[in-house]
């Protein structure tokens, strides 16, 4: 019985559901049930994430994955899903853990989605990739390496991952090694 993979995308900020990333995904694993949520500077945040919850609360197959800011919510996402006993492939790409203590350039964010973030100081269960230039997130603070369970990919790009799609193939292998049947 072929069980359907669904993929949930959270993009990074100042992007839409339309980002590059997202469409090289869609390009690279068309077997893949794409669902890439879109959101404002004035999105009711509880709501967002309620709405990503129930859009896969009954799919066995979810991976998650989420670009800088998106980052958050995507790994808020793994963390629904996980109280409630789902399991959930994660893929965080220059992931923002903490806006107050992580950016290395000011970034006008609202109130509303800074309040909206979460503080991550541990990752686990998760594929990370990082670029060695980011020139906007600082990850010196992180002992990234000792994070339990967790694949990390430096590659050398920066922030925006601008060759993102030569990465895929350590996103597709990722999955195909932790899918949860």
């Amino acid at each position: 019985m072929h069980i359907q993979k669904t993929l949930i995308y959270f993009h990074g900020y100042g992007s839409d559901r339309q980002s590059r990333k997202f469409l090289n995904l869609q390009s690279a694993m068309k077997e893949v049930e794409m669902i890439a949520f879109e959101r404002t500077p004035d999105t009711n945040f509880k709501d967002y994430m309620n709405i990503a919850f129930t859009a896969v609360a009954n799919t066995q197959e979810v991976i998650v994955v989420g670009d800088s800011a998106g980052a958050n919510f995507a790994y808020q996402l793994r963390e629904m899903r996980q109280t409630h006993g789902l399991k959930t492939i994660l893929v965080l790409t220059s992931p923002l853990l903490n806006y107050t203590n992580q950016l290395r350039v000011p970034v006008p964010i609202t109130d509303n989605l800074q309040n909206a973030l979460v503080v991550i100081s541990q990752i686990s269960d998760a594929l990370l990739l990082l670029a060695k230039n980011d020139e906007v997130l600082d990850f010196s603070q992180y002992d990234i390496y000792n994070q339990p369970n967790t694949v990390v990919v430096y590659v050398d790009d920066n922030h925006q991952l601008e060759r993102f799609e030569a990465y895929i193939g350590y996103i597709k292998a990722y999955i195909g090694e932790h899918n949860p049947h």
